[in-house]
């Protein structure tokens, strides 16, 4: 085996390139050497084309994604303790910007009339496996109304998913109407997380002895998934006349985004990181 490996030899003819740097094509396989820089040539649509879906190319593809002229520096204790840290961080990751605080406005009002079904189908899914149908037997925090003594006992109009379905019905509108320039909003995100975990992030509740809800980060996890395609079938559906293709792409997008920020702020809560 030792003798195979020792008459490999290295090809050293051609340099050695970022494969994110553009230069990587070979023309060995093809034979054809490079045109000249006086030879006239006319780029076809897809090879003049800007948008990163046309894969026909990989000229175009390859010039999109070079090595990123410096490295960021992220501190990752810091982003541990410091939400503001953090949202500078998930935000400049996944490339959310004002553009898409914008889109998410624009969109709004044609997809607020869907929030009364997706959260009654949310708690209807919910209801569907008993780990997490399990969650609701247990007092949340604000709720002093009866509780069913037994899981067959409580149904989708028992008092405390009434009274459940009001604060998701005003998480959901948040997402879709809220200041994503303010802190205001991340640190609203982030407490939704906490509070999910068992731990109170609010102090009058903690004073009052008000027990929050203790819910799997799996099910959390699963359940943003569901909102997810709730939201992304409900805008792909809006009418050309109301939305047009175009904005539907970039709502999709912005979204997407929020929903994995807010899925951060309740991992990082679970699982220390």
């Amino acid at each position: 085996m030792e003798s195979q490996f020792a008459s490999l030899t290295l090809d050293t003819s051609e340099p050695l390139v970022c494969p994110f740097s553009g230069n990587v094509h070979s023309e060995k396989s093809s034979g054809s050497s490079s045109p000249s820089p006086n030879s006239s040539h006319s780029p076809t649509a897809t090879e003049s084309s800007q948008t990163p879906l046309q894969s026909t190319s990989s000229q175009t593809d390859q010039d999109q994604y070079r090595c990123p002229v410096f490295t960021q520096e992220v501190d990752p204790l810091l982003i541990k303790t410091s939400l503001e840290d953090r949202i500078a961080y998930l935000t400049d990751f996944l490339n959310f910007t004002s553009r898409d605080a914008e889109i998410i406005s624009k969109i709004a009002p044609h997809v607020h009339e869907v929030i009364p079904a997706m959260v009654d189908g949310m708690y209807a899914k919910l209801f569907e496996f008993d780990i997490t149908k399990k969650v609701f037997m247990t007092r949340n925090q604000g709720f002093d109304g009866p509780l069913p003594h037994t899981l067959e006992e409580l149904t989708l109009d028992s008092a405390q998913i009434v009274f459940r379905k009001v604060f998701m019905k005003a998480w959901a509108r948040r997402v879709l109407t809220a200041d994503y320039s303010s802190g205001k909003t991340w640190a609203y995100m982030d407490k939704v997380g906490i509070m999910h975990t068992g731990a109170s992030p609010f102090k009058h509740q903690r004073t009052m002895g008000i027990a929050p809800l203790n819910v799997p980060y799996r099910d959390i996890a699963l359940t943003l998934g569901w909102i997810q395609t709730v939201l992304h079938s409900a805008i792909l559906q809006l009418p050309e006349s109301k939305c047009p293709a175009s904005d539907k792409i970039e709502a999709i997008a912005a979204i997407n985004k929020v929903l994995w920020i807010q899925n951060d702020l309740f991992s990082r809560h679970y699982i220390g990181d």
